[in-house]
């Protein structure tokens, strides 16, 4: 069989978290039998020309790459040609689905692009290298054939994900992924995700891979997998990094249901949107040791939340932070800064619902369009040249997410000073100070805190 190494690029975060994707493709190929390494670049903080000297020895290497890791990736694939010049290169994730050709074009060391979901792909393809056989009939797959660059039809997105295996933890173990507050209440930590595809339509997301089809994995699957990281790796805390993790309600009370039947004492979080919680469901996930839930507020404005399509109101945000507070479960809080038609005194009012809300954690993030969303679109009308790959970025208290939508209202720079402007007036001040010191009940707490107010002071004073 093969020996096949899949390589997270680098993002140079000191919060690494794993690549649960890269885990699920390897627990597939594991299955098939073949043997599998994970090479977690972001985790080691490796540029791309130092990982050939950590690459095992390996028949294939597969890559994966959002935007603001394409470049690393492709930077990846330059230095194994240059070192290893037969071993076939795979690329997965966000952006290649999105842009295969052009990525293709713009890396000639990457042979192979899987588009959307890879695990019925990636055994169907590594069968045809070894082969030596022609991928075209391969569904979801994009490569170079002479001089030409060929994608075959799409796959369907539709993989049962209750029957894929638990992803392959086993191959993340050696790495020490450190949880960012608010995460961190408990340790040994992990990421989990038990559902995929999202139904709404917010216009700065997109859904390259997943889709707009909730598939929620089956509650005894979830539970099944808590209790396996437990008792394999004594994890004590998981953060579900599901895009709605209460978007079906049912599955969620039986998920709470099963880990308190049996008994698993775990602490958790999970990420929703405001109109699909209510205190019965809270409660009972609070029972079952949920600490916090974060929620897509995104803006202040009406006007705003319209153009981003969420599909929410302003009484849905305040009535959801309300009873998550009442239930005793800690709030998150994603904003957004610099969206189309933002100026200064929609970002000021914006700020103001997060302080009145009494939000436990506030995040504001620039606006960013990233390739395959509607603000890209939207975006790219007012460009007047081509963005840069590297040029998108996440963003933080200090971060530099380019492009943005500068306005005659705000300009890049301008942007930029809000940022920092709304995490200073939102935690450095007296009230909030107050706020978490009553909300601190253990030394968990307050090493979460402590770590909370040192990242976010690194950002402030960050050139």
């Amino acid at each position: 069989m093969t020996r096949v190494t899949l390589i997270n690029p680098p993002q140079f975060t000191r919060y690494p978290q794993p690549p649960l994707g890269l885990a699920s493709i390897a627990a597939v190929l594991e299955g098939e039998g073949h043997t599998v390494s994970v090479l977690d670049a972001n985790a080691l903080n490796l540029p791309p020309q130092d990982i050939v000297e950590q690459l095992p020895e390996s028949d294939v290497v597969g890559i994966t790459a959002m935007t603001p890791t394409i470049n690393h990736a492709m930077g990846i694939a330059h230095h194994l040609r240059l070192a290893r010049p037969g071993l076939p290169v795979i690329l997965g994730g966000a952006h290649a689905t999105l842009l295969p050709q052009e990525t293709l074009a713009a890396a000639p060391e990457i042979d192979y692009i899987v588009r959307g979901e890879g695990e019925a792909t990636i055994i169907e393809l590594l069968r045809a290298i070894e082969g030596h056989a022609s991928p075209k009939d391969i569904p979801g797959i994009t490569y170079r054939d002479g001089g030409s660059i060929v994608s075959t039809p799409a796959r369907d997105n539709g993989v049962d994900i209750t029957a894929l295996p638990f992803p392959a933890y086993h191959l993340l173990a050696g790495y020490r992924y450190r949880p960012h507050p608010p995460h961190g209440l408990a340790r040994p930590f992990m990421a989990a995700v038990t559902s995929r595809g999202c139904p709404y339509r917010c216009a700065y997301c997109s859904k390259p891979v997943f889709g707009s089809r909730f598939r929620g994995q089956a509650p005894e699957r979830v539970v099944d997998e808590i209790a396996y990281l437990q008792e394999r790796f004594g994890v004590r805390e998981i953060a579900f990094y599901d895009d709605v993790f209460t978007l079906d309600k049912k599955r969620a009370h039986a998920i709470a249901a099963g880990i308190l039947e049996r008994g698993l004492r775990v602490r958790w979080t999970c990420e929703s949107r405001v109109n699909l919680v209510d205190g019965e469901l809270l409660r009972h996930m609070k029972r079952a040791g949920c600490y916090a839930v974060a929620y897509g507020i995104e803006s202040a404005s009406p006007e705003i939340l319209e153009i981003l399509h969420k599909d929410i109101t302003l009484e849905q945000v305040e009535a959801a932070v309300r009873v998550t507070r009442e239930v005793g479960i800690q709030t998150v809080g994603y904003l957004m800064i610099g969206s189309p038609g933002e100026t200064p005194d929609t970002i000021a009012a914006t700020l103001d619902l997060a302080r009145r809300l009494k939000l436990d954690f506030a995040q504001f993030s620039l606006t960013t369009p990233f390739p395959g969303t509607e603000l890209y679109q939207l975006y790219r009308q007012e460009a007047e040249a081509d963005v840069p790959w590297e040029s998108f970025v996440y963003s933080g208290a200090g971060g530099d997410a380019a492009p943005l939508f500068a306005s005659r209202h705000l300009s890049r720079a301008d942007l930029r000073r809000w940022e920092k402007r709304t995490y200073r007036r939102f935690y450095l001040r007296p009230a909030y100070l107050w706020q978490r010191l009553g909300r601190i009940n253990s030394i968990a707490d307050l090493k979460m805190n402590i770590k909370g107010l040192a990242m976010l002071l690194r950002g402030l004073f960050a050139s």
